[in-house]
Order: C-alpha cells, then structure tokens, then sequence
C-alpha cells in the first residue's frame, strides 16, 4: 500500500510540475548589443512591446501567413539605433546576416513571435523570426531582402 501512495505521489507531482508555467518567459530570449553594452530581453518584454501584424508570404511558407510580434523598429527607437546603422543578426546556430538598420525605418519589419496565431517555437523558425512585409513591396521580393529574413533570431548588435 505505502508504495502506491509513494507512485501515485510522484505521479501527482510530476503532473503538477508538467502544468506549470515554462520559466522560458522570463528568460533571456534575445540580446541587443548597442555601443558596446549588452541588454537581454525575454519573452515578456517583447510582450509588452506594441504588437505589429504583417500578413505576407515569402520563400519560407506554403501561403500567404499572418504574423505578429514588435515591430524592428520600436526595438531601435528604444535603444537609439538610427537608420545609418548596420545591424548584425545572429541565430542560434551562429549564422548571421548584416542588414541596414534603415529597412526597419521604411518597411513594417517585425520580429515574429506568433504565425497564424500560434507561438513559434524552434522546430517552426521561432521563437523569433525576423518578417519582411514581402507582399506589399515588390522590391523586397528580391534575394537580398529573402536573405535577411533570418529565424531563430538570438541577437541583434548594432554598428
């Protein structure tokens, strides 16, 4: 008998440990390097951030796909990051990719949190993928603007 209330104890708590809240929100999700410091932000930051929606297709999807999350530029503004700036996007597994800063200032680009609703995740280009409105500007449909739609996005240093 003591030994199925000790299984069913564990089983209890491993199923409460199961429902809790990932601490992931919390943690550092992306890191903006600007003048030589260095910020992280976690998931609920970029929450609280003024959303910006983007409904567009580009190489990386089937159809035509809503995406959401701040916009670039708010996240500049915020750290005195200029339009004459180069940014270096970095992802997870190393690769980077220089972009102007200035794409943010003319074009809606966003870092995407949320496609069609759902939260990306690693496996589907998140947790942060950098989203070009593609759609609305026949010029970004060029391979150098599909080269900076960079997912799984880490960091963001400014030059």
């Amino acid at each position: 008998m003591r030994e199925k209330l000790l299984h069913l104890a564990r089983n209890t708590l491993a199923m409460l440990f199961l429902a809790l809240p990932t601490v992931s929100y919390a943690e550092g999700l992306l890191t903006v390097t600007t003048d030589g410091a260095s910020e992280s932000l976690s998931l609920d930051d970029l929450l609280a951030m003024p959303q910006s929606t983007v409904i567009t297709k580009n190489d990386y999807v089937d159809d035509t796909t809503e995406f959401s999350g701040p916009a670039l530029k708010d996240l500049l503004v915020r750290y005195d990051i200029g339009p004459d700036e180069t940014l270096t996007l970095r992802a997870i597994n190393d690769f980077s990719v220089s972009v102007p800063a200035a794409d943010a200032y003319q074009y809606n680009v966003i870092l995407a949190l949320f496609s069609n609703g759902e939260k990306l995740t690693t496996r589907d280009k998140g947790p942060i993928w950098v989203i070009y409105p593609m759609s609305d500007h026949e010029e970004l449909r060029d391979d150098s603007y599909n080269s900076r739609i960079i997912w799984q996005l880490t960091s963001i240093t400014a030059e």
